[in-house]
């Protein structure tokens, strides 16, 4: 084991908002500060609070003259989010290490369509020899707390670097709530035990929805005001040249219901059915309605 007081190395914490990737990345710069370490840290955290992604870079040793970490200089990356550790498998060393959460958190923007439900997220990892898979949020859950999954990532890192328990410890009593420090050191504790969980992961892309829905105008009600032609989502309202709203591509439809609860006139009825059959609905406006 190197001397902590003379280790170099570069680490990034990534995963979304309301992790404690932040938290993270503070605990790791406080034990790098307990033995005289400099330490650069830079974080990107902005659109944290609408799942985006979150990411800490910090980088330790003797004398650090910058806080990011460039191509092929990272030694370890710490994923608390599957497809969030994927981002930084290119800055790797060649004996660079992971270790990742099995646990997968879709974010929005990874929806391919809103009608099924189908996303676009790398399920299958990269095949490398020194990822380290993890099912973090269960060894929390033994811990006592699921949200300390991070700290649990946190003590499966602290096995490959040379700064002890007891400076470990010290940064998370520091760090965290005094009522969960506790459960947070149980956590960090099972995580040390990291080469007990380890286990392939078997990634399953979610279900599409089975979505039927059913469009019904009042024509008589409708007064052409265009509310609903400018809140749909998916753009399938329009006025015509009567001034009364008609449908455009009736089959884009995700059933949000905007249309319905901000019309002035309730002239707009929306029924959606998930994994169900659509229900019957007797009425001469009928706009859309799938077989």
């Amino acid at each position: 084991m190197k001397d902590p007081t003379q280790i170099r190395a570069n680490v990034v914490i990534a995963g979304v908002g309301g992790q404690g990737v932040i938290l993270a990345g503070n605990i790791i710069s406080d034990v790098c500060i307990a033995y005289g370490l400099d330490v650069k840290k830079a974080e990107v955290h902005g659109m944290s609070q609408r799942g985006g992604s979150v990411s800490a870079q910090i980088r330790f040793g003797p004398e650090v003259h910058g806080a990011l970490v460039e191509k092929g200089r990272l030694d370890w990356a710490v994923g608390f989010e599957w497809a969030e550790a994927l981002r930084w498998m290119p800055l790797l060393t060649p004996k660079g290490t992971v270790f990742v959460s099995t646990q997968e958190m879709i974010p929005p923007i990874a929806l391919k369509d809103r009608v099924s439900g189908t996303v676009d997220y790398p399920l299958e990892f990269l095949r490398h020899p020194r990822v380290r898979a993890i099912d973090a949020p269960l060894v929390a859950k033994e811990a006592g707390n699921v949200k300390t999954a991070g700290v649990v990532l946190l003590g499966a890192l602290s096995t490959e670097l040379p700064f002890s328990r007891e400076a470990w410890a010290q940064a998370i009593t520091h760090r965290v709530p005094a009522k969960a420090v506790d459960v947070n050191l149980r956590a960090f504790d099972l995580g040390r035990r990291w080469k007990e969980r380890v286990t392939p992961h078997l990634a399953q892309m979610p279900q599409p929805l089975v979505r039927q829905v059913e469009l019904h105008l009042e024509e008589s009600w409708c007064k052409g005001c265009g509310i609903c032609v400018n809140v749909c989502p998916e753009r399938i309202w329009m006025l015509n040249e009567k001034d009364v709203v008609e449908t455009v591509a009736p089959e884009r439809c995700t059933g949000c219901g905007l249309c319905e609860k901000l019309c002035p006139d309730l002239a707009i009825d929306v029924i959606t059915h998930l994994n169900s059959s659509a229900m019957v609905h007797e009425g001469r406006n009928v706009l859309w309605q799938p077989n």
